[in-house]
């Protein structure tokens, strides 16, 4: 089977009403990205995100918020992951039904947020790698979203391949490549920043949709 779909025609043209979690998620996603323009409002939002603070301060929400506030200012490139969010959310709308996809959208970014958390705790307790840049930055707000979405997009569609001209030139691109073209971008990231945490917490988005989504 090969998919020939566009996305930003799909967003346009309706994929059905997106349900509440998702519009929330979106807002918030948005209102992170914002905030990290307008510099009087991206202190509203750090205490959001996953930091050294769970494990120096015990601010625990910060494993599950991360995820639901996005990161990287205002650009086109900000704008296609959003709209790549919206798509993707909603075909696991389509795939799992609402409350199984809010489920494995939220387990799966708490469950990550916990043992990157723990992992980067104990890297820096013993002194380990500590990403000089910011802890976990690589799998901050959006960038969770879509790796939970692509992974579960590939594994739902394995046997299946992506053509759509405008992204792949209209290459027959097996969809099961999707998950270890991730995990080497990630690895890549990794490996130049010393963001062991974000790194970890990519293997567990990853991991997680490949091992739960089995839809036929």
């Amino acid at each position: 089977m090969v998919f020939r779909r566009n996305p930003w025609q799909e967003v346009i043209a309706g994929l059905g009403a997106p349900p509440p979690f998702l519009k929330l998620l979106l807002l918030g996603l948005s209102v992170g990205c914002l905030a990290d323009a307008v510099l009087p409002l991206r202190g509203w939002v750090e205490w959001l995100r996953l930091d050294p603070a769970v494990w120096e301060r015990g601010e625990v929400w910060r494993m599950v918020t991360y995820g639901l506030v996005g990161r990287g200012g205002i650009s086109a490139w900000v704008v296609m992951q959003l709209v790549l969010v919206y798509w993707l959310v909603q075909q696991l709308v389509v795939w799992l039904r609402v409350r199984r996809a809010r489920t494995m959208l939220l387990g799966g970014i708490a469950v990550a947020g916990v043992s990157a958390a723990v992992v980067q705790a104990a890297s820096d307790h013993f002194g380990g790698p500590s990403c000089s840049y910011a802890p976990f930055w690589l799998m901050q707000g959006q960038n969770v979203i879509l790796a939970l979405g692509l992974a579960a997009f590939a594994s739902s569609n394995r046997y299946s391949t992506v053509s759509h001209t405008p992204y792949v030139f209209g290459l027959p691109i097996p969809t099961k490549w999707l998950v270890p073209v991730q995990l080497l971008m990630t690895l890549g990231g990794a490996l130049s920043t010393e963001d062991l945490g974000g790194f970890v917490l990519s293997l567990i988005h990853i991991s997680e949709p490949t091992r739960q989504a089995e839809i036929s």
